[in-house]
């Protein structure tokens, strides 16, 4: 469990912090992935990212005040949508399918390091909602909740297909069935 304050603000300024250190984590592992999938996929999650900031940082401009929310800010892709765009990185590298598992091998524990990254994520922001007031807090923190679990998975499911080639059928049918 994460200590999460009581001040509103100063959880948003948590999830920003965590949020940049996501962020860092993930154009690490593009930068030391061996292979155009593994950059590809830490690429376009640590994109992911500066949305999230930007979400949150507009979030924080309501809660003051300043600004009135709009909550089709947040939005999101399904797991399918999600799954679609993997799908399409791997299918475009199809013909490296064997070296990426022989030359990428070494660099695997970035995906683990990735993946701890993205469940504390989940974790902070369940918390998050769990301990908000009012029901614009508890959505966005649900929302960005969502957002790390799918990036868990997409990370997830490199890391199994790097280690595993043959395993794109399986992951094909789950992002099918979610």
């Amino acid at each position: 469990m994460t200590n999460i304050p009581e001040d509103p603000n100063a959880v948003l300024e948590m999830a920003i912090a965590n949020e940049i250190e996501g962020r860092n984590i993930l154009l690490n592992g593009r930068d030391s992935s061996l292979t155009p999938l593994g950059k590809s996929t830490f690429e376009f999650l640590a994109n992911e990212e500066l949305k999230h900031i930007e979400l949150i940082k507009e979030f924080a401009k309501t809660l003051n005040g300043v600004e009135e929310w709009d909550a089709n800010k947040m939005k999101s892709i399904s797991f399918a949508e999600a799954g679609a765009r993997i799908k399409g990185i791997f299918e475009r590298f199809a013909s490296q399918f064997e070296s990426v598992s022989q030359s990428d091998n070494e660099r695997l524990e970035t995906y683990q390091v990735a993946m701890d990254m993205e469940k504390r994520g989940y974790d902070f922001y369940s918390e998050a909602a769990e301990k908000a007031s009012d029901e614009r807090s508890k959505a966005l923190f649900k929302f960005l909740a969502g957002e790390e679990e799918k990036h868990y998975t997409m990370i997830q499911d490199t890391y199994e297909f790097l280690k595993h080639p043959d395993s794109i059928l399986a992951m094909e049918e789950r992002w099918m069935q979610t």
